[in-house]
């Protein structure tokens, strides 16, 4: 199928997901292998990993995102990695909470015994539905993205710096 550009779409079902090496140079490059090939970009994923951001990965903070609880058949399980030659990759068990503390730091409370109303995470997608829809601009002022970076890139949002064509 192709979009109303003429560029080859794939199926609903189906894309394609990029999340190593990422970083605004092999973005922009992917995005335009793509064009010359004639896929659409709606075909391709990109990971979020810390190159995008900040140049630093999981390993930089000792941080890992692990399934820790499962309802398996209605029967709730507590899931977790406590490797026996490196207890420092034991990884945490159960309903996690992320909570504020009585002196303000943040930290993750385990195996269901956190209260679901101090919860600061918040669940976006559950279910195959999107239950909230940032938009760019909020996501970016999150993550305190420098954009005077971006504005130098050759792609910014999508469109081509030199020319203004959509990669789309």
């Amino acid at each position: 199928t192709k979009n109303s550009k003429g560029y080859k779409i794939l199926p609903p079902y189906l894309r394609v997901i990029q999340g190593d090496g990422i970083n605004y140079e092999s973005t922009g490059r992917i995005l335009e292998a793509l064009k010359q090939a004639g896929w659409s970009t709606d075909n391709v994923v990109f990971g979020a990993g810390g190159a995008l951001l900040q140049r630093i990965d999981r390993d930089t903070q000792k941080c890992a995102f692990k399934c820790s609880h499962v309802i398996v058949n209605g029967e709730h399980r507590d899931v977790y990695k406590n490797p026996a030659t490196d207890k420092e990759k034991r990884s945490k068990k159960g309903y996690l909470t992320l909570v504020r503390n009585a002196s303000g730091s943040i930290e993750t409370v385990q195996e269901g015994q956190g209260d679901p109303r101090e919860d600061l995470l918040q669940t976006v997608f559950e279910n195959g539905k999107l239950l909230v829809d940032w938009t760019l601009d909020e996501i970016r002022e999150r993550a305190e993205i420098d954009l005077v970076k971006m504005k130098k890139k050759k792609y910014v949002n999508g469109v081509h710096k030199g020319n203004g064509d959509s990669i789309d």
